[in-house]
This record gives C-alpha cells, sequence and structure tokens, in this order.
C-alpha cells in the first residue's frame, strides 16, 4: 500500500498498543533491573501484546508483500536477541530476549502470506488448534529448550520478553480474519480522519521505535531514580 492509503486507525491503536507495551517495559526495569517494587498491572501489557498480534494479521492482509515484511522483522528480532545477550553477558541484567514478541510477529506475517488465502473458517479451526495446543505443551518441562518457539521448555529457560508461537499465533490468525472480512476494500472503516497525532506517528514507525526503545526507557529512568536519590 501506498503511504496515502495508509489506514489511519491501524496506525492510532498499534501507538496505543506501543505506549502501553513502555509502560510495562518501564515496570519491568523498575522492578527487575533498578530493584525498585513498584505495582504492575499485568493486564496492561497483556492488552498491548494481544492488540499488537491482531493488528498484525489486520496489516498482513493489507499488505503485498508481507513476506518480505516478515523476513525484515524477523532479522531485527535476531539482531534483538545478538544485542540483549550480549549486554546480559557483560553485565547481568537478564534483559536477554530470546523468542520475544518480534520474533513471533516476524514468524506469523511469514507464515500469513500462505494463511490468508485460506479460506475463513479454515483459518479459524487452525486458530483454535493452536491454541488448544498450548494446553498441552504447557505440561510439557522434561524435552529440554529445543522447542522453548512453540513454548515447550524447562525451568532453566529464560527470555524477558516471551512470546511463543503456541498459542500467540492464534491471535495473529484472528487479526487475518478481521482483515479480510472488514478491510476486504483496503479503506479506513470510518468516514473521517483524525490527521497528524503522535499516536499514528508512533504507530506507522513503532518497529524502529521498539528496537531503539529500550536503551531510551532505562537511561531516562536511572536518571530520574538518581535525582530522587532512589538508588
Amino acid at each position: 500500500m501506498e503511504k496515502k492509503d495508509r489506514i489511519w486507525e491501524i496506525d492510532f491503536l498499534r501507538g496505543i498498543a506501543f505506549i502501553c507495551m513502555v509502560y510495562d517495559h518501564v515496570m519491568y526495569d523498575l522492578n527487575s533491573i533498578f530493584g525498585v517494587r513498584v505495582h504492575t498491572i499485568d493486564l496492561i501489557g497483556d492488552f498491548s501484546a494481544v492488540l499488537f498480534m491482531i493488528l498484525c494479521g489486520i496489516s498482513t492482509t493489507l499488505s503485498r508483500n508481507s513476506l518480505k515484511r516478515g523476513m525484515l522483522v524477523f532479522g531485527a528480532a535476531i539482531l534483538l536477541t545478538v544485542v540483549t545477550g550480549a549486554v546480559d553477558a557483560l553485565f547481568n541484567t537478564r534483559l536477554i530476549i530470546v523468542f520475544g514478541i518480534l520474533h513471533l510477529l516476524g514468524i506469523a506475517m511469514i507464515l500469513s502470506y500462505f494463511i490468508k488465502k485460506l479460506p475463513n473458517v479454515f483459518i479459524a479451526i487452525i486458530s483454535v488448534i493452536i491454541y488448544i495446543l498450548s494446553i498441552p505443551f504447557k505440561q510439557i518441562n522434561d524435552m529440554g529448550n529445543y522447542l522453548f518457539a512453540f513454548g515447550i521448555h524447562d525451568i532453566t529457560f529464560y527470555s524477558s520478553d516471551y512470546y511463543p508461537l503456541i498459542p500467540f499465533l492464534a491471535f495473529v490468525f484472528v487479526g487475518i480474519i478481521i482483515g479480510k472480512l472488514l478491510y476486504k476494500d483496503k479503506t479506513s472503516l470510518f468516514p473521517f480522519s483524525i490527521g497528524k497525532n503522535p499516536l499514528s506517528f508512533i504507530g506507522k514507525h513503532s518497529l524502529i521505535l521498539y528496537l531503539i526503545h529500550q536503551p531510551i526507557v532505562l537511561a531516562i529512568t536511572f536518571l530520574i531514580l538518581k535525582i530522587m536519590s532512589v538508588i
């Protein structure tokens, strides 16, 4: 899709998801890295992740190159694993992301290139099966960590951001169904546009902002805690 064809509500909702994710990461940094015990509203982080997944599914139905975009996102996810792994090894920050939401979305975009061509009823059935599989998969903890991408791991596995393919692919596939039903004309559902705004800007550039936000969040949080003499 060309820039003029962007559907404003998708960027806007993605911006909301990003802000909620930043809140979740700030709470994680305070509790796990800086040792400042604060109450966290876990529902906000969960809402952010699920919204990102559903919007990802919708977006793949609007894109002609979801395969290419998926490879780009997954490549960025691998880079993130390398960087957070290096930081973790040097400073023992427990920030390493082995299979986070970017890994999930990248693979989901690649798969969507093929999945979105199926009838909606088949996609719905696949989504239900994927979600149900997570129930027995959670009980498997004696096969090592080789299948961590599918939600199978033992107690030694750790990832500061972890969204395995099972069950979370189901939410992306639900997004595909929504996209095929509501956005088959590839136009906004609303007869108006809210114009340029910070949330839409964030949503439009969410990938690059995701990659750079954590160091910025850590630095700002550190400075604030220093000024307040908390650390």
